[in-house]
């Protein structure tokens, strides 16, 4: 049985009517009827009033397309007008890890890579195959 998400507020009568007026008369708002204006409103009203709960910010680092040759790494810091951040590529070699942000072998995206723990399964594991990786160790 599917559930309704609405839920019905009883209203003055000559409020409804003010407001109905208002809509006839002001199609320019972009109101279709009295539940689209009473919806905008009490919106209106809970946002003045603290009433939402701000939306959680994003993470400044987040990894994706983890593989045995490396991470990619989203810089939320490094975001411009046309992009939500930059994506460095965090690179394991034989000889070492390497930032291709920054052209390093340290800096804040390998320390970041390094505490997310399924990285760290990597880097272990590459580091037990003689791998020159850095310590996934505090």
């Amino acid at each position: 049985m599917p559930v309704n998400k609405y839920r019905g507020i009883s209203l003055h009568k000559d409020l409804v009517g003010t407001i109905e007026e208002y809509i006839k008369t002001h199609p320019e708002m972009g109101y279709k009827s009295l539940a689209d204006f009473a919806t905008d409103a009490i919106r209106e009203k809970c946002e003045k009033l603290g009433i939402f709960l701000p939306k959680p910010a994003l993470p400044v680092y987040e990894h994706f397309n983890l593989s045995e040759s490396g991470v990619r790494v989203l810089d939320r810091t490094l975001a411009n007008k046309s992009s939500s951040g930059k994506v460095i590529d965090i690179y394991f070699k034989p000889e070492g890890i390497w930032c291709s942000h920054c052209q390093a072998d340290t800096c804040r995206h390998i320390d970041f890579a390094l505490r997310v723990p399924s990285i760290q399964e990597i880097v272990v594991k590459k580091r037990r195959e003689g791998w020159k990786l850095p310590s996934t160790e505090e």
